[in-house]
């Protein structure tokens, strides 16, 4: 059985899509796994959500440097998001090794940890 019933996975690169899907499933993480491929379509997914009520994911794992709107865009708009309903646990999945972006990270109270991909079965397990 799964921990989590849904993750949404914000991710432009779509080898890296695949592999993090294929981890999640593999491991038993999440029931569900939808996908969007950058931070503007994954605002419009959360915004969609709670137009009809629908319950949001439990946990997203984003992207920082994506095209069209990047991880920091998307943070903006869900800190915007906040004030009507409850948002999703935040994780930022990137590659980045910029000790910046690990700060403007934790500036975001949303954002619970910063995760180094790839995504595997050690970082899943760390999460509670």
């Amino acid at each position: 059985m799964a921990r989590y019933k849904s993750v949404l996975l914000v991710e432009d690169d779509p080898i890296t899509m695949l592999v993090c899907e294929r981890i999640i499933r593999m491991n038993d993480f999440a029931a569900e796994v939808k996908s969007c491929e950058n931070g503007e379509l994954a605002l419009q997914h959360l915004e969609s959500l709670m137009l009809n009520g629908t319950q949001m994911p439990d946990i997203v794992f984003l992207d920082v440097n994506m095209p069209v709107m990047d991880g920091w865009g998307f943070l903006e708009g869900l800190v915007r998001l906040e004030a009507k309903g409850k948002l999703p646990r935040i994780f930022i999945l990137s590659s980045t090794v910029d000790p910046e972006d690990y700060k403007k990270a934790r500036s975001y109270e949303v954002v619970e940890n910063f995760i180094l991909k790839p995504l595997n079965r050690d970082s899943l397990e760390r999460i509670p």
